[in-house]
């Protein structure tokens, strides 16, 4: 009898214990309007159950990373308003089991995440109900192909977006069920072993059109081309991603040959290591006018082959494209435009070349995009040293040209008349001759990380009479050469001005360049971090009526001349963060009659009481101030050197 009662006692506290908390865990969810929908968030509670007491008007339910180890009809008795629900990688050893109908009452769940558990049971009626049903997440899982065989999903005749990656699918031959899912546009299988299918594998998705089937990473083994009729015949893919497979050129040729007829409006085909030769490989080789041929009827707008090894363009090798849109050539091993490899292309408007090994542009590596629509162009972290004359002057739609990240020490000496967009960022570049004649249209140029040292280039800079955004951070700016007799600033609309990480400090002490901003009366942000200023010529800022940002951070300026900042009456926001400004006068800021925000951030002063009138103007005209992580403090000199918060030191003022 003792023992039955200790016993009793004991489970009664262990019990007592475990509501406790249970309750403890769900009252710290969280509940909250995200979007306009009421969103009940408990996520790693370390729940062993789905709680009771969910708010009935809930919308989304987060439920992910907690203990519960089985759903049920029961499970969700009252929340008829549910629309999301989030139920992956429950922490629980065992299977994760889905019982009968356990989604039944709730009718309007569009979204059901039950990815990440590792061990999942689904029953077959386990989606009962979901007519309303769009996206279901199941990767993760640990599901095999018959999650596809079984009729699983045939009751979701709503069903928009299938997740099945991360599992263990070997075969693609979804069930007649899949005719059903009239609205399923994207499929994501991709980390599966699946080989590839064949003939009527895909019969049951014949007669849709598939946004995205994603079956990159997957082993997708074949054989001969006349063992396997097109799997993808009657269907239309809007995306195909067959990236990271192990396919050389001669294995990717087969395969779209197999595939020949069926329209695909983007192909993926990222991370191939064995596309291509790479640094020359004898057993491997680039693509060729074989390889797409293919695809020669399948009306492709966007081909990706980024992050692969070609080190060649064949001549013909995208003759199978007429109509391609997008080419996304980036991170190869590129290092040679064969004469010809663009041949066929009549439709091309982006061409990505960038991360690759080109050393010179000729005169004929773009010769046949001449005739194309091309706009954009990026050539950026090459190691393009030279520029045949005239060699891109064939390419006169293109709008957007990106060239950073090359060893280019002078302006290419081409003309790209319709030129918007200019990047010539992170070369060697010394000077700029020839550049109101390579890009005459320019709104927005890049010429920053470069070997400019004259602050005069910026007047020949502003011949570009369209230039509004001007990148000149990180050069060599530090002497001033003089102006031609007569010479005067061109007028400018330049916006935006970028003049930071450079050695201007060194130029304005002596007076020279005072007068380099005169014509800027339409720009409203002026960047002078970081260029070793201690002093600034008076009438500097003079011209710039309409500015309303200066960053003259980082610098060495110790105080500001009276009058100073006279003409900035549009000023808005001012950092002096980073200086070594010993104080600050009421005189000094008076002129900004706009001012709303000014960063002191790591400035120390010297204790003087004509500071605290300088904070009470700002509290007086709301100004903002801005001090980083720590109050702005002050050094008090007496017999010893000593620091303190402003705050601290006003105290001693009033």
């Amino acid at each position: 009898m003792f023992y039955s009662c200790v016993f009793f006692i004991l489970a009664f506290y262990l019990a007592s214990f475990a509501y406790a908390s249970y309750a403890a865990n769900t009252s710290a969810c969280t509940s909250f309007l995200s979007k306009s929908r009421l969103v009940y968030a408990c996520q790693a509670k370390n729940l062993f159950s789905v709680p009771s007491l969910i708010p009935p008007d809930t919308q989304v339910l987060l439920l992910p990373f907690n203990n519960i180890p089985t759903v049920s009809q029961h499970s969700f008795p009252a929340l008829h308003l549910l629309q999301a629900l989030s139920l992956g990688s429950q922490t629980i050893s065992t299977s994760f089991l889905v019982e009968e109908a356990a989604f039944y009452n709730l009718p309007n769940l569009t979204s059901l995440d039950l990815g990440g558990n590792r061990h999942i049971s689904l029953h077959p009626g386990a989606f009962k109900g979901l007519t309303k049903l769009e996206v279901l997440l199941l990767d993760s899982n640990g599901l095999n192909e018959s999650v596809l065989e079984s009729g699983l999903f045939k009751e979701l005749i709503s069903l928009r977006k299938l997740d099945l990656s991360f599992n263990r699918i070997l075969r693609l031959h979804p069930d007649p069920s899949f005719l059903n899912l009239r609205y399923i546009s994207s499929i994501v299988l991709k980390f599966n072993k699946i080989n590839l299918p064949c003939g009527k594998d895909l019969q049951n998705l014949q007669g849709k059109r598939l946004d995205l089937l994603d079956l990159s990473s997957n082993p997708l083994n074949f054989n001969a081309t006349n063992s396997c009729p097109n799997p993808f015949k009657n269907i239309t893919l809007g995306i195909l991603d067959i990236s990271s497979m192990a396919w050389d050129a001669e294995r990717v040729g087969n395969f779209f040959k197999i595939i020949s007829g069926t329209q695909i409006k983007n192909i993926k085909m990222r991370h191939n290591g064995l596309l291509g030769s790479g640094f020359g490989f004898q057993n491997l080789k680039d693509p060729d006018e074989v390889t797409f041929s293919g695809l020669n009827s399948s009306k492709t707008y966007f081909l990706d082959l980024s992050h692969s090894f070609i080190s060649q363009l064949a001549p013909q090798v995208f003759s199978s494209f007429p109509e391609l849109l997008s080419l996304d050539l980036s991170y190869n091993k590129i290092s040679r435009l064969s004469p010809g490899a663009f041949s066929g292309m009549r439709e091309l408007v982006s061409l990505n070349l960038s991360g690759n090994l080109l050393g010179e542009i000729m005169s004929k590596s773009f010769q046949e995009l001449g005739s194309t629509p091309l706009k954009a162009l990026d050539l950026s972290s090459n190691h393009i040293g030279a520029v045949q004359y005239e060699a891109m002057n064939v390419l006169g739609s293109l709008e957007s040209l990106n060239l950073r990240d090359n060893a280019l020490n002078k302006i290419p000496p081409v003309k790209l008349p319709s030129l918007t967009l200019l990047i010539l960022g992170q070369n060697r570049i010394s000077n700029t001759y020839g550049l109101s004649s390579f890009c005459p249209s320019a709104k927005i140029l890049d010429l920053s990380s470069n070997r400019l040292t004259d602050v005069r280039s910026l007047w020949e800079i502003l011949d570009l009479s369209s230039l509004q955004y001007l990148q000149l951070g990180r050069n060599q700016l530090s002497c001033c050469s003089p102006t031609q007799s007569g010479k005067r600033a061109p007028t400018s609309g330049l916006l935006y001005l970028d003049l930071s990480d450079n050695s201007l400090g060194f130029v304005w002490k002596t007076e020279q360049c005072a007068d380099i901003f005169m014509s800027l009366e339409k720009l409203e942000i002026l960047n002078l971090a970081k260029n070793h200023i201690s002093y600034l010529p008076y009438d500097l800022f003079k011209g710039l009526v309409s500015l309303h940002t200066l960053d003259l951070s980082r610098n060495h300026l110790t105080q500001i001349q009276s009058g100073q900042f006279l003409g900035l009456s549009s000023l808005k926001t001012l950092n002096l963060g980073t200086n070594s400004l010993i104080t600050l006068s009421t005189a000094n800021l008076e002129p900004l009659v706009a001012l709303e925000s000014i960063d002191l951030s790591e400035v120390t002063f010297v204790c003087g009481c004509g500071l605290w009138d300088v904070w009470h103007w700002m509290k007086v005209n709301n100004i903002t101030v801005l001090t980083g992580d720590s109050e702005i403090s002050c050094i008090k000199s007496s017999q010893l050197v000593s620091e303190m918060s402003l705050k601290t030191f006003f105290k001693n003022c009033q």
